[in-house]
């Protein structure tokens, strides 16, 4: 049943027409909405949190642990609502890196996020840190699973299970727990007027450019094939399977032994003694190039001699990085045809992962030499020449990791995505100390190199500035969040297996194609 307190507080909201909240977002609907971004990132926020369906507590993933507490994946639980959210997030920026990088950013964001959560319910738990069943109640009533036109509903409340209940109920009372540990901790913050000083000026003055971008998708198909043709022997492939033993080397030996003696197939043996993601499937990894499997090596020699076997031969017992393993030639070795409408595609994807300081240097010369005849020719001329776009930023602030997140390096062309540039100190070094209509270096971001001129300054909006004492308290509240975080993820009491868990069971590495 619902508690004498939840039915209260049910009564009492239906009751309350206008609230203080109310009334700030009318007085000035700005910054009430950036107070709410303030509390969503420092304190834990509950709006939109899912009901947790029936069955959602199976297929739990563990990435590690804290002082001994799991740190795991299940649907509907912490981690899983933060891998959600930052899903959601990376969707609506419109980030166009590949499947994995993104993949990879989201579940390791979630992680970390779950590791900090993780971190504070085992602090909270030995300080004491405790929440009234009262609280949860009102925290349910007002922004749980269970409402209704912004409204409780009873019906949807009676309607779910039990254990879903449960579920949801455990979910907010250590979200409770974390705020109120947060709020603790923080209580007592103390900050800086010369720093409120330096920061208010970093917002005082605002610019805008012209930029040139040479982004690392336009690599030629040219340099592509070159380096192929220069590095042959890494694109080769082989169709292998493989049993890894990670108990001996004499283990790995004996199940040789039983291959050799034919006593059980190698699929049998893969299923029964394999310890990698590919024993189910009787140890078939499919094809592999010989990069793919030189990440198992200390040296290049066992895979060269892996890509001599015949079909049908085995390996001798290997030693890799993970284990001892046996590798079966299913198909012979065969090298990389350049004709092949995949081939740029398999070699440029090689080059941006294992790579991508050949690709930067390639651009930045191109940048560089469009620098220097842009000084000689005129920023626009120069673009002629080069048949390049010029794209035009927004103005904005030195607002280096985005303090001041009204005001991001952006620019008006959405094809153009100056996102990383917000993470670059040679970036804001190099635009704010250009002179009118001066061309800057090239400057290297994530995924492109770009060249500036700077068109326009001035100084900031008045009503911008007026919001300098509330940016510097959520980013003084930042700092402190990372403090606690360097503190509370000490090494000693984290076990980090995400790389392993990610590769296990979120994304396996792909199998190339025959």
């Amino acid at each position: 049943m619902l508690s004498r307190e939840f039915r209260r507080l049910r009564d009492k909201k239906k009751e309350k027409t206008e609230t203080i909240v109310d009334k700030k977002r009318e007085s000035h609907p700005f910054l009430y909405a950036f107070s709410v971004v303030i509390l969503v990132i420092i304190v834990v926020t509950f709006v939109g949190t899912p009901a947790i369906r029936s069955g959602s507590m199976g297929g739990r993933i563990s990435f590690g642990s804290y002082k001994g507490k799991p740190i795991e994946y299940y649907p509907g639980n912490y981690f899983s609502q933060q891998k959600d959210l930052l899903a959601e997030q990376l969707r609506q920026a419109g980030e166009k890196e590949d499947l994995e990088v993104q993949a990879y950013k989201v579940w390791r964001g979630a992680f970390d996020q779950a590791v900090f959560h993780t971190a504070m319910m085992v602090e909270a738990g030995q300080a004491g840190v405790w929440v009234s069943e009262d609280r949860v109640d009102k925290a349910l009533i007002q922004s749980g699973p269970y409402t209704l036109d912004g409204k409780f509903s009873e019906e949807k409340y009676r309607s779910a299970s039990a254990a879903e209940r449960f579920a949801t109920r455990k979910l907010f009372r250590e979200q409770l727990i974390q705020e109120q540990f947060l709020q603790d901790v923080f209580s007592g913050e103390r900050t800086s007027g010369k720093e409120k000083g330096f920061f208010k000026e970093m917002m005082s003055l605002e610019r805008r450019f012209s930029l040139a971008s040479f982004p690392f998708s336009g690599y030629p198909e040219a340099e592509v094939l070159s380096y192929a043709r220069d590095n042959r022997e890494r694109f080769s492939k082989i169709k292998v399977s493989r049993i890894l033993i990670k108990s001996s080397e004499a283990d790995a030996g004996e199940v040789l032994k039983k291959l050799k003696a034919r006593n059980s197939t190698f699929e049998e043996l893969a299923r029964a003694h394999s310890k990698d993601a590919y024993a189910e499937k009787g140890g078939d990894m499919g094809w592999r190039y010989f990069y793919d499997l030189q990440n198992d090596f200390e040296s290049p020699q066992p895979v060269q001699a892996i890509l001599k076997l015949k079909e049908g031969e085995l390996s001798p017992v290997l030693k890799t990085r993970y284990g001892w393993t046996i590798f079966r030639c299913d198909s012979q070795a065969v090298e990389l045809d350049q004709a092949a409408p995949e081939a740029v595609k398999t070699v440029k994807d090689y080059l941006m992962r294992y790579e991508k300081g050949k690709v930067e240097d390639y651009f930045q010369k191109q940048a560089q030499g469009f620098a220097v005849l842009a000084r000689e020719k005129g920023f626009l001329e120069a673009c002629k020449r080069q048949s390049l776009t010029p794209v035009a930023t927004d103005f904005f602030p030195i607002n280096y990791q985005t303090l001041f997140f009204l005001t991001p390096a952006r620019a008006k062309d959405p094809s153009t995505n100056l996102s990383q540039a917000s993470f670059s100190q040679d970036f804001f070094e190099a635009a704010f100390s250009l002179k009118p209509d001066q061309i800057s270096d090239a400057v290297l971001l994530e995924d492109q190199v770009v060249v500036l001129k700077l068109d326009e300054e001035r100084k900031t909006p008045e009503d911008q500035l007026a919001l300098a004492d509330d940016y510097f308290r959520y980013f003084a509240g930042q700092g402190l969040q990372a403090d606690l975080q360097n503190i509370l993820l000490n090494s000693e009491n984290l076990v980090d297996n995400f790389n392993a868990a990610f590769y296990e069971h979120i994304f396996p590495k792909p199998q190339a194609k025959e």
